[in-house]
């Protein structure tokens, strides 16, 4: 048995399928407009697909008349078969106008217009947007924010109440029929709607007694059986159901199968476990009781929503109503402690208990009874040819323990219609994001499932079970992110890639973390890419200096992979920019002293350029008043000849100032503070001078020796120019210091170039792990005489 639609209505009690001759399908054109409205309503889209007669045909058209609305507003076109149509009475009190439950802006569906078509009934309401509440909680996997289910409850209870008031059962309150009117974040507005299997019920003495109609999993207990008991406790029930599952996150029962949600529902309170907020749980406690006395209605969930706490049943268990419809009788199959008759429980197990299924089928005799067991539903009803061959193959693989696939594929055989998981944790959109943050936690139980869904390529065949539409798809794509991963890898390491080439290496190489990051962006390649591109932003945005090549690695928002490379490095990328930080600083700060240190040597030879003029003057005068000197004592003694005495006094004065202009020359070019005492002609004549008077003072053979050398060749030189060639003192002096003044220039205009070299690297920043030497110091600095000298 199937799962019927909210509009279906099973008629025949044995559940064997519609025989009566009536209910034979005779509407024309499931897909279109009936021909007896064709002229008035232009058809927009198709709503529902009609596979048998209990169906309606759901149609969204436009109203070319404009009857109700504007023509461009969207209306809704219900078709029903003659024997399966709305209840005149609902009918009726829905399209009464403004006061009726359905009046404009409530949250009640109301109706527009009804008729026959074609010889079958038809309904006409406003559409109310796209998304019902089982899609709107599909976008946002996971409980729902407890003021959010509240807003939720208010409005609902509200529908139900207005419905409830004029004696009308919806009998099918389902998420797929509470449409989403509004998508507000705190309140979205709601609209029940989908009255065609509703009934009025003006009787109040008993309840009346229906055909079977509804969703398994939404269904009351006392309205599972195929002649149900109608009354509004099915509608607070059901209430309940829905509640639950956007509180939970899921649907509080594990079963799929019809069979199984109706035995289910009939002997056990639903439990709750994942509803943790004590108000919603108090809330859904009081609307799932079984007992239809004792469930809550719609005066105590009016108390809820004051904050009041009523009173609520306890729990129950025991016998199901005796009007359930006949199930087959299966033989037991042990296991987990329990004896199992359901294909649907066992698979269950086998999924969520992975060690106890490992023991089950290692074991030759245990198989042996499980392929005993499953021979029970070879030929059973509703299972095909197909499926037969399936289980047959199945039991001959059983022969042998088998691989993980094979049991994948005999849960799939057992369970079709649980939800997609493996090892009981969830493959849906919210359960592999789940998968991917507990293996990047280390949890050794998602890791042996990621290894599972790896190794043994499971994604293809979970793809067959509910919610794993696309796992193929998925795993294709997954593999080939894999295969391009470790190029990637390669490329990102090559020259000019990160400074820390090992730590990155370790982060990019591709384990259990990055196999399950690269199943979520193969399952939400646009979720992933927009997360990832957020994070390398904030990561950018963050880093303490620009990083090169992470700002290359996330640079194209479309290439996902580099961008989850990014991810994995971003803590790499954050230790290079704050070690480059440190650098720029530290360059910065070279670079801020560098030019401290040039205004400083600007204002020094500002402030010395006198003292500077002066040194260069005196030098050049000490150089020259030696001349006057001897050239008048070689006058005076007369030994030298007349002429060369002229020759002396006629060189004297250009001599003396070529070397003023040598000397100033050179003090202009070199400037303070290098100029002296080093490079000053007035600087090297006290040193010179301290030589001399350092070896007289020595009392050192090896000192005295050299001075009394040196005092007799002064001596002698004197001599020759006093008594030979006075002329030959300025003319020596003027060809020394212009040698000297030469020599000087070049040395200085290399130190120079060599000190510019070293500030220019001091303001741009210096190459790394390269030390800058420290200027030339200004002034030279004292020596300690020789060892042996005067103490």
């Amino acid at each position: 048995m199937t799962v019927p639609p909210p509009t279906e209505v099973e008629a025949d009690e044995a559940g064997t399928g519609h025989r009566d001759p009536r209910d034979a399908e005779t509407r024309r054109g499931l897909d279109r407009v009936p021909a007896a409205l064709d002229g008035r309503f232009d058809l927009t889209q198709v709503l529902s697909s009609v596979q048998r007669p209990s169906q309606a045909v759901v149609l969204r058209v436009k109203d070319r008349e404009a009857r109700h609305a504007s023509a461009d507003v969207p209306l809704v076109l219900k078709w029903y078969h003659h024997r399966f149509g709305p209840d005149p009475g609902v009918r009726r009190i829905l399209a009464e106008g403004p006061g009726a439950p359905g009046g404009p802006g409530g949250p009640v569906a109301g109706l527009l217009e009804s008729g026959t078509a074609d010889g079958h009934p038809y309904d006409l309401t406003l559409s109310y947007g796209e998304t019902d509440l089982a899609r709107y909680r599909a976008d946002r996997p996971g409980p729902l924010p407890p003021a959010l289910v509240r807003a939720v409850v208010e409005q609902l209870h509200a529908a139900l109440v207005a419905v409830h008031a004029r004696d009308i059962v919806h009998r099918d309150v389902t998420p797929d029929n509470i449409m989403v009117r509004i998508q507000n974040e705190d309140r979205p507005e709601l609209v029940l709607i989908d009255f065609g299997a509703a009934v009025h019920e003006p009787q109040h003495d008993r309840p009346r007694r229906r055909d079977w109609v509804g969703k398994p999993l939404y269904l009351a207990p006392e309205a599972a059986p195929h002649r149900q008991a109608v009354t509004p406790a099915v509608d607070w029930w059901s209430l309940g159901m829905v509640v639950a599952e956007l509180a939970g996150g899921s649907h509080p029962i594990d079963f799929r199968g019809d069979e199984e949600v109706l035995t289910e529902v009939a002997t056990h309170d639903p439990e709750l476990p994942l509803v943790t907020d004590p108000r919603l749980l108090m809330l859904c406690q009081g609307l799932l009781t079984r007992a239809p006395e004792h469930r809550w209605g719609g005066e105590q969930v009016a108390a809820w929503l004051r904050e009041e706490s009523p009173p609520v049943a306890p729990r129950t268990y025991g016998a199901a109503p005796r009007d359930l419809p006949p199930r087959r009788t299966l033989l037991p199959f042990p296991f987990m402690g329990r004896e199992i008759t359901g294909a649907e429980e066992l698979a269950r197990l086998l999924d969520v208990n992975r060690l106890a299924t490992a023991r089950l089928l290692s074991r030759r005799s245990r198989r042996d009874e499980l392929v005993e067991w499953l021979g029970q539903f070879i030929d059973s009803p509703g299972r095909g040819s197909e499926e037969n061959e399936r289980l047959v193959a199945l039991r001959t693989e059983l022969a042998e323990p088998p691989d993980a696939r094979t049991v994948t594929r005999l849960i799939n055989w057992l369970g079709p219609r649980l939800e997609v998981s493996h090892h009981g944790i969830p493959l849906d959109t919210l359960g592999i994001r789940q998968l991917a943050e507990a293996v990047a936690d280390g949890d050794s139980e998602a890791r042996a499932v990621l290894a599972d869904l790896l190794r043994h390529e499971l994604l293809p065949l979970l793809a067959e079970r509910p919610g794993g539409a696309g796992l193929d798809e998925v795993h294709r794509r997954w593999q080939e992110h894999r295969a391009a991963w470790r190029p990637l890898t390669d490329e990102i390491l090559s020259r000019g890639g990160p400074r820390d080439r090992g730590s990155a290496r370790a982060r990019l190489r591709r384990t259990d973390t990055v196999d399950a990051l690269l199943l979520r962006l193969a399952h939400e390649p646009g979720r992933v890419t927009a997360e990832l591109t957020r994070g390398a932003g904030t990561v950018r945005a963050g880093l303490a200096a620009p990083v090169d090549w992470y700002t290359r690695l996330a640079a194209d928002p479309d290439d996902t992979l580099r961008l989850l490379a990014a991810r994995l490095l971003a803590g790499v990328a954050t230790d290079e920019g704050r070690a480059r930080h440190t650098e720029l600083a530290e360059a910065e700060a070279a670079r801020l002293l560098a030019a401290d240190r040039d205004a400083t040597l600007v204002w020094l030879r500002r402030l010395e350029r006198p003292a500077m003029l002066g040194w260069a003057l005196l030098g050049a005068t000490l150089a020259t008043v030696p001349w006057g000197f001897v050239i008048g004592l070689a006058d005076v003694l007369g030994r030298a000849s007349q002429q060369a005495v002229v020759l002396a006094w006629a060189q004297a004065l250009p001599a003396a100032a070529a070397v003023f202009a040598l000397e100033l020359s050179a003090a202009a070019f070199i400037g303070p503070p290098q100029y002296h005492p080093r490079r000053s002609l007035a600087g090297r004549l006290i040193a010179t001078s301290e030589r001399p008077a350092r070896f007289a003072r020595s009392r050192g053979l090896r000192t005295l020796l050299p001075s009394a050398a040196l005092l007799a060749g002064v001596v002698a030189l004197g001599i020759y120019a006093v008594t030979v060639a006075p002329w030959v003192w300025p003319i020596g002096t003027v060809v020394a210091l212009a040698v000297w003044t030469v020599h000087r220039a070049v040395s200085w205009r290399r130190e120079l170039s060599r000190l510019r070299t070293r500030r220019t690297a001091d303001r741009t920043g210096r190459p790394r792990g390269i030390v800058p030497a420290g200027p030339a110091p200004l002034y030279r600095t004292h020596r300690p005489p020789p060892r042996g000298g005067d103490r």
